[in-house]
């Protein structure tokens, strides 16, 4: 990009290594938006709660990691992160595994700010389960955009679909599976057979064998 602006290279006192400098760079892309003219940018973190499957000490390095997101520093401007956590992470994980007590343990004289990560995770909203009519209006959109991926009018039982998707599970992925394949059945066989989805398994949290995890710079080590 400099050299684009000024037409010639750009020249610097170090070299850019993403494991000393991945911050920076992050912070660099907040401001960038910034001076697009973009209010911010918004990093979302999915299946957070695949912390939970780490070892003691790798889960504080990991909270540790998330309290640079959670509470973030003046020079990550305008960025909001969101994690996304399964309901059950506080009981399954933060309760069961007893990190408040671990932390004292791996940390006796200060616990922030991961303390404050745990806390923030306690305290975090639930979302409602969808309604029987949230649902059905999502199976009639995916419905319409099955018939425009693939160029065709499909005939749809909404009542049937509806009833196959209320036997794969609770979860709403089951149910977008379950529908994906009741469609992609009828598009191909013309039949409309019973679905092979089944509720997805829930989540374990068993430790990994190995007790430590990079820590944030570390995941970038030997990409310099």
């Amino acid at each position: 990009m400099y050299r684009r602006i000024f037409a010639e290279k750009a020249t610097f006192n170090q070299n850019f290594v993403k494991s000393r400098h991945t911050q920076d760079y992050l912070a660099f892309l907040s401001h960038l938006f910034v001076q697009l003219g973009f209010q911010g940018w918004v990093i979302l973190f999915d299946e957070s709660e695949l912390v939970g499957r780490l070892s003691k000490k790798a889960r504080a390095k990991a909270y540790q990691n998330l309290a640079r997101f959670l509470f973030p520093p003046k020079m990550m401007e305008s960025t909001f992160s969101l994690f996304a956590f399964s309901a059950s992470y506080t009981e399954d994980v933060i309760e069961a595994k007893h990190e408040y007590q671990n932390l004292e343990e791996l940390y006796p004289e200060d616990q922030m700010p991961m303390k404050a990560v745990l806390d923030a995770i306690v305290k975090a909203p639930q979302l409602k389960p969808l309604t029987h009519e949230e649902i059905r209006s999502i199976l009639l959109k995916m419905v319409q955009f099955h018939a425009q991926a693939y160029d065709w009018v499909p005939s749809v039982d909404t009542e049937k679909l509806l009833q196959q998707v209320d036997r794969s599970g609770y979860l709403l992925r089951s149910k977008i599976r379950t529908a994906i394949e009741y469609l992609d059945q009828l598009y191909l066989y013309q039949s409309e057979e019973t679905s092979t989805v089944r509720e997805l398994e829930q989540e374990q949290y068993e430790e990994d064998a190995v007790e430590s995890t990079p820590t944030f710079e570390e995941l970038f080590e030997g990409e310099e």
